[in-house]
């Protein structure tokens, strides 16, 4: 076994206006867990975008000030900085990825990729993919030959170690829901369904948690903001630090699927999704299928429906207890909220 001293890992990540910030988000989680492993973890970027908050984490962000849709305009400087270390290690966390930066950058460095883009990506030593909709057999007979490590499975999802340490056993009981649709709310999902809530007669023991991203539109926003005023069972939270904190005081949660769905399945939540993008219902159905969570079906061009939809399911794990509950174990079982930790020693060992 190779020691993790001060093992020197470069990530290679991206955020901007267009991509999601939950890249940069998983990765820092990955790093705080090889930090706890005492490697020496610097973030590389395209552009300016997530330095402060890589940094106000205690991570130094190199910025390259290249196109993040073409990797191997920085590739020269990142091999550089990886020929001055002994045995380095890259992690790359960007769709943007292809097969040729992987195989120019692997004769710098050990090189791993976190996510679940298809189609061979190159002499990868190690790829991380925690979706539950995995072809193994193609991981199988791409990587295998090569020694490549695959961490597979929702197991290894690399959420922020507040979400497992506030897990707790869920009774069933459902008096507080959190309702989240990340950062963002392009439908007015959130007003469609507390409107649709609010006028069920089998959650009037219920109260709402609002979650309203910074990204959301203003209209958006003051609709929750003006519906929360006249309800005493809605409270509107903006600019929420700690979601983990946010979950341990909810029985049960609405969520837009995604990395959300995840770290409320760590948290010990049972949970209704919806797939707001395309991309997203795969997972959403997956989970459904290996019974996580509640699926609401995906947003169409009427949010109504699909709030109505998710209101009918909460609706019935709020007058079921037992399968509430059974709903958050199993999702616990397969989603602890110990992936970090996971791939972070295995990255180490490489």
């Amino acid at each position: 076994m190779r020691s993790s001293s001060h093992r020197k890992i470069y990530i290679r990540t991206d955020a901007n206006p267009v991509i999601s910030g939950g890249h940069v988000m998983r990765c820092l989680s990955l790093a705080d867990a090889l930090a706890r492993l005492d490697a020496d973890v610097e973030f590389v970027l395209s552009d300016e975008g997530p330095v402060d908050i890589i940094e106000s984490r205690g991570f130094v962000a190199r910025v390259l000030g290249t196109d993040w849709h073409e990797l191997t305009e920085g590739i020269e400087f990142l091999c550089g900085l990886c020929d001055e270390q002994e045995d380095p290690v890259v992690l790359v966390d960007t769709y943007s990825i292809t097969a040729e930066y992987v195989d120019r950058l692997s004769s710098h460095a050990k090189t791993c990729y976190l996510g679940s883009k298809g189609g061979d990506l190159g002499n990868l030593s190690l790829i991380a993919n925690y979706s539950t909709d995995i072809d193994a057999g193609f991981y199988g007979r791409t990587y295998g030959s090569r020694g490549t490590r695959l961490l597979l499975g929702p197991g290894y999802a690399p959420l922020g170690a507040r979400f497992s340490e506030v897990h707790r056993k869920c009774n069933g009981h459902i008096t507080k829901v959190l309702v989240t649709t990340g950062s963002t709310d392009p439908f007015g999902f959130l007003p469609a369904f507390l409107d649709a809530a609010l006028g069920d007669d089998r959650l009037n023991g219920v109260g709402f948690d609002v979650v309203v991203g910074g990204m959301v539109a203003e209209e958006t926003a003051l609709t929750v903001e003006r519906i929360a005023s006249s309800s005493a069972r809605v409270e509107m939270l903006c600019a929420v630090f700690d979601m983990a904190a946010v979950m341990a005081r909810c029985d049960a949660a609405v969520s837009a699927n995604g990395t959300t769905v995840y770290e409320l399945a760590a948290a010990g939540l049972p949970t209704v999704t919806f797939s707001m993008v395309e991309e997203q219902a795969a997972s959403a159905e997956s989970l459904a299928h290996l019974g996580a969570i509640e699926y609401g079906g995906p947003m169409g061009e009427d949010p109504s429906r699909t709030a109505a939809a998710c209101v009918e399911r909460l609706a019935g794990l709020a007058s079921d207890p037992d399968r509430a509950a059974a709903l958050a174990r199993r999702a616990h079982e397969l989603i602890d909220g110990l992936g970090a930790e996971k791939i972070a020693k295995e990255i180490v060992q490489l």
